[in-house]
């Protein structure tokens, strides 16, 4: 009983990191580290912990500013460099989470239409109908989404590490893998991996929930440990992906580009429970974004615009419903007639060019200021992390222009 008493009072101080881990881990999370797992088995492992420790980092920088300041990040920087820095910001992200909760959309569809017969283009409107009548009916918005994304991150925990009584894990290749290295044929898909686990915009609005939550600078342990705890199980849950995928399909020349045909895939190799299995952790990944994705875009518009920002506002809510609405008309349009989807994503990550290195700058800056931050400025070791982690946004995105340019 006594341990229990205190695993509930351990969990009772978490909630903002588990917030931004549900985020973070969406369709295009499994797809990346599924990826990974089949194409190159276990090379990679070492690249996922680096990831998670670029993202864990930012997270903390994220509480710590939340902790700090007197007021929302993008409205002090509207007050202290202007609107013209603030607006582009809340901009960029809006259309980020706009062009992936489509993505979010697709894979929720796939997901259930695993568990259900049922077909798959009756998901998103279902689901968003369920999600807007969430945001604008729940009390204590915060709160309710907290106790929802535990919920969640809870189900994918089970479901994806289920997934490993039928794969296995080898130790050694475990061990081997967190040796760094790239091969030239792993450079894409270590990129991809690196850019759906470390999300500097969802860092970003770690401040924004650590605010939510009621945290200040009495508080700033809580917010740090919780900012590493969530990116922790973010990181474990993705390993367990990887590895899985890695024990069925590495080697065997199978491909897809779709988290449902990683569930058929599993099907076929492992039988229907373990596609059930993994289709119930891709609908609560998919659905643990859902919300948390378009409050993203909503609440940093609001802010960017210097508009009511805080959870309960209405014009974050609309905004973030915007956000459902259209990643729910382009999913249908995907799977009703088979177009619109490329398009979508190709605006999510032209937008993300803009919204990434500016959070990641705008984070790393004023979280390094003691002017802004006094005693909570980021230590040394968190400073070199921090550059280690702006020089791979920069690869990232430098990477795709160079791929879309066709240099």
């Amino acid at each position: 009983m006594a341990f229990m008493e205190q695993l509930r009072a351990f969990l009772r101080r978490l909630g903002p990191g588990f917030i931004t881990a549900s985020v973070v881990l969406g369709p295009g999370s499994i797809v990346a580290s599924s990826r990974a797992g089949a194409e190159s088995g276990y090379r990679l492992v070492w690249m996922l912990a680096v990831a998670a420790l670029f993202m864990a980092a930012y997270a903390s920088m994220g509480a710590r500013l939340g902790c700090a300041l007197p007021e929302t990040p993008l409205r002090y920087v509207a007050q202290r460099a202007g609107r013209w820095l603030a607006a582009p910001v809340g901009l960029a992200a809006f259309l980020v989470t706009a062009g992936f909760q489509f993505g979010n959309n697709i894979g929720l569809a796939f997901g259930m239409s695993g568990l259900f017969d049922v077909p798959a283009w009756i998901w998103p409107p279902l689901f968003t109908a369920l999600s807007l009548w969430f945001l604008f009916r729940a009390k204590h918005l915060y709160q309710a989404m907290e106790r929802l994304m535990m919920a969640l991150v809870a189900v994918m925990i089970l479901s994806f590490f289920a997934n490993l009584f039928w794969t296995g894990i080898h130790p050694l290749k475990l061990a081997q893998g967190m040796i760094p290295r790239i091969a030239p044929e792993d450079s894409l898909i270590a990129r991809a991996m690196l850019a759906t686990t470390f999300s500097a915009v969802a860092a970003f609005y770690q401040a924004y929930l650590v605010r939510a939550k009621g945290w200040d600078q009495t508080r700033i342990r809580d917010a740090i440990l919780d900012a590493w705890a969530g990116i922790a199980v973010l990181a474990l849950i993705c390993a367990a992906i990887m590895i899985g995928a890695a024990q069925t399909l590495h080697g065997t020349g199978r491909t897809f580009t779709q988290a449902g045909e990683i569930a058929n895939l599993l099907g076929e190799l492992l039988g229907p429970a373990a596609n059930l299995v993994f289709c119930c952790g891709l609908a609560a990944a998919s659905f643990s974004s859902f919300i948390v994705n378009a409050m993203i875009g909503g609440c940093l518009l609001a802010d960017g615009l210097g508009m009511d920002a805080r959870f309960d506002a209405r014009t974050a809510k609309g905004l973030s419903a915007v956000v459902m609405v259209v990643g729910c008309l382009v999913a249908m349009l995907v799977l009703a007639l088979g177009q619109g989807g490329a398009q979508s994503l190709l605006i999510a990550q032209a937008a993300t060019l803009v919204a990434a290195p500016l959070c990641a700058i705008m984070l790393f800056v004023m979280s390094s200021s003691r002017r802004i931050m006094g005693p909570l400025a980021n230590a040394p070791l968190i400073t070199i992390i921090g550059a280690a982690g702006l020089l791979a946004v920069f690869w990232i995105n430098g990477a795709w222009i160079i791929s879309r340019l066709g240099w």
